[in-house]
């Protein structure tokens, strides 16, 4: 969307440096790959000053855990990526189709700490998910104690077998489209005659007259200069005024809103004051003509950081990332596996009075047993509350009753 506003641009040096911009967005579809990293290049002590500048106290070892932490995402597929269906139909009604569920599309997105070892990966191939963690290195990453990883999973009762192969750091893998077919079921249990038909739905002319209206924001306030070369890119400054941006961007939304209620949901009735006048930008590279990389100052829209306070972040993108293969090591979880691994974790919650009690069969805690049956007034009453007749039988086999499915479908 970008790229495809920026011809408007004014000066004739603003438009060469816009040109190569846009050629350089059109461009990432063409492989049949692509990566995406976000990292955070602030530096411990650069983090520490923006916490103090915005009011926050962070803590050295908090600031040298995230100082270097990035975020992967990478896409393949057997044709160029502008060619997939999934892709094009992406901002059309048509967009049903779910991305997870496009066996033509491998995906693939890790967490990891500066020294790149992941934290947490998940995999799609073939429509089917596969997932890693480094349960000890997250928990180490919010400044806990690893080996409460040890203790939790010792204390973890049968039922939860799903659960310790992931906190174990094992691959376990599970079916998209099973799961996508039995979210289906419950959504069908839980329709009646009297449901509303859903959310407005996004219908092509809206998406068509919501993008244009960005578009002429984007040309009319966005910026470029060309820095010439560094490090062998092409090195190009986009900027606009923040509070301006944010305001015309808010006015070309705000009628468009109740269409897109999943995409914008509650928007605010005017720009925050908090949102800075002067301009914000960010560095953008080139190489070979492709976006390589971009560079931005969180700090910018930080209004009480002073200057000489950075946060800086980075997205990098790479056009020859490696086909997202399956793993092979992965072991198998059903749908049932999943659902008596979560029901278990909840009923856990659930009868202890949501305060965080310990999972059923762990010591100290009763046997699980079934829940007191339902009167039929009782399963119409949840089923009214949207909890399904079938998902009903499935609390109380694990040992929730009434007033627990109550709560819990209120609170949902």
């Amino acid at each position: 969307m970008l790229g495809a506003g920026l011809a408007a641009c004014g000066t004739v040096e603003q438009l060469s440096a816009a040109q190569k911009v846009s050629k350089a967005f059109t461009k990432v579809g063409e492989g049949k790959a692509a990566g995406l990293t976000f990292s955070v290049d602030a530096t411990p002590e650069q983090i520490i000053a923006f916490g103090a500048a915005t009011g926050d106290k962070v803590d050295p070892k908090s600031a040298d855990a995230v100082s270097g932490l990035n975020f992967s995402v990478a896409v393949s597929a057997d044709k160029p990526l502008k060619d997939l269906d999934t892709f094009k139909n992406a901002q059309s009604n048509g967009a049903d189709k779910d991305l997870t569920l496009d066996k033509s599309v491998r995906l693939s997105y890790v967490l990891s700490d500066r020294k790149g070892t992941a934290l947490l990966e998940y995999r799609q191939v073939d429509a089917k998910a596969f997932l890693r963690a480094d349960a000890k290195g997250l928990v180490k990453l919010v400044g806990e104690d690893p080996s409460q990883v040890d203790a939790i999973s010792s204390d973890l009762p049968a039922e939860l077998k799903p659960v310790k192969d992931v906190l174990a750091g094992k691959w376990v893998s599970f079916d998209l489209q099973k799961l996508a077919d039995d979210t289906k079921k419950f959504d069908g249990a839980k329709a009646t005659p009297s449901t509303p038909s859903g959310q407005p739905s996004l219908d092509p002319e809206s998406a068509k007259q919501l993008t244009n209206s960005l578009k002429d924001v984007l040309s009319r306030t966005v910026t470029f200069e060309d820095k010439g070369k560094k490090d062998g890119a092409e090195h190009i400054w986009m900027s606009a005024p923040g509070r301006q941006l944010a305001d015309e961007l808010l006015k070309a939304v705000k009628p468009l809103a109740a269409k897109f209620p999943q995409q914008f949901g509650k928007l605010p009735t005017s720009v925050p004051s908090t949102v800075r006048e002067d301009k914000v930008g960010a560095d953008l590279y080139l190489k070979d003509g492709k976006l390589s990389a971009a560079t931005f100052d969180l700090a910018q829209l930080e209004a009480k950081a002073a200057p000489g306070v950075n946060f800086p972040v980075k997205l990098a993108f790479n056009q020859n990332a490696p086909t997202v293969e399956a793993p092979a090591d992965a072991v198998t979880l059903t749908s049932d596996d999943i659902q008596s691994a979560m029901l278990t974790l909840l009923t856990s919650g659930a009868t202890s009075g949501g305060k965080g009690g310990t999972a059923p069969g762990t010591p100290g805690t009763p046997a699980l047993t079934p829940g007191k049956p339902l009167t039929p007034a009782q399963a119409e009453e949840l089923k009214a509350l949207g909890l399904p007749l079938a998902q009903q039988e499935m609390f109380s086999k694990l040992g929730m009753g009434y007033e627990d499915m109550k709560s819990l479908a209120q609170e949902g």
